[in-house]
Formats: C-alpha cells, sequence, structure tokens
C-alpha cells in the first residue's frame, strides 16, 4: 500500500512540475510574438517617417480579425512629439490620433539608430 502511494504521489508531481514548465514555455512564445510584432511595427515607422528620435508604443488593437493596428508616439529630432496610427504592414499611410496632425514633412525614412519603448516598457535601440 505505501509503494502504491509514492508511485502515485511521485507521478502527480511529475505531472504538475510538467504543466508549470509547458505554461511557461507557451507564456514565453506568446510575449515573444507580442514584442516581435511591436518591433515590426517601429521598423515599418522607421521607414516611413524621417527624422525620428524614439517611439513610443501606447495600444494595439485589432479592426478586423488579422488586421492589427499601433498607436503610436513618435518623437522627432527638435522634440516634437506626434501620435499616429500605423497598420502593422501597411506602409501605404497613416492617420494622426486626436487632430495632432504629423507634418507631411516628416515622410520619408530614418536612417539613424532610434530608441523604442514596447507596451511592456522594455526599451530596445533599432539600428
Amino acid at each position: 500500500m505505501r509503494k502504491k502511494g509514492w508511485i502515485i504521489l511521485t507521478s502527480l508531481v511529475v505531472i504538475a512540475v510538467i504543466a508549470v514548465i509547458g505554461g511557461k514555455m507557451y507564456m514565453d512564445t506568446q510575449e515573444n510574438k507580442k514584442i516581435e510584432q511591436e518591433r515590426k511595427i517601429a521598423i515599418q515607422a522607421k521607414r516611413m517617417f524621417k527624422d525620428i528620435k524614439e517611439i513610443k508604443i501606447l495600444d494595439k488593437g485589432e479592426a478586423s480579425p488579422g488586421s492589427i493596428f499601433f498607436i503610436l508616439e513618435i518623437t522627432s529630432g527638435n522634440d516634437r512629439k506626434y501620435k499616429v496610427d500605423l497598420d502593422l504592414n501597411d506602409t501605404s499611410g497613416y492617420s494622426s490620433v486626436n487632430g495632432n496632425d504629423f507634418p507631411d514633412t516628416q515622410l520619408g525614412k530614418t536612417d539613424e539608430p532610434i530608441q523604442v519603448i514596447y507596451l511592456s516598457d522594455k526599451k530596445e535601440i533599432i539600428k
């Protein structure tokens, strides 16, 4: 009887450990997927606008299934801040947020490294 109890207890512990490790791996994968999407939108903005010093990702949404958009706060080289709405993988346009017009003179490409602040407050320099 004692041997059977130990086998059951050991089995339950092994199952619990596997569940914890699997859950951790799943959460890490989800977090990496989020960061990768945020990195993509930052690179997209860097290719669309010139003279960017910093990008802060403020929000993420889904206009329709599969159509992901981000609201970004872009700080230009002269320390002006603009809020724009960009659709992931759509490099043809953008929308200004709250009447905060992004001037057409800012359209272009930023070649210098920029700082990106992700939704998780993690910071990264993108070259």
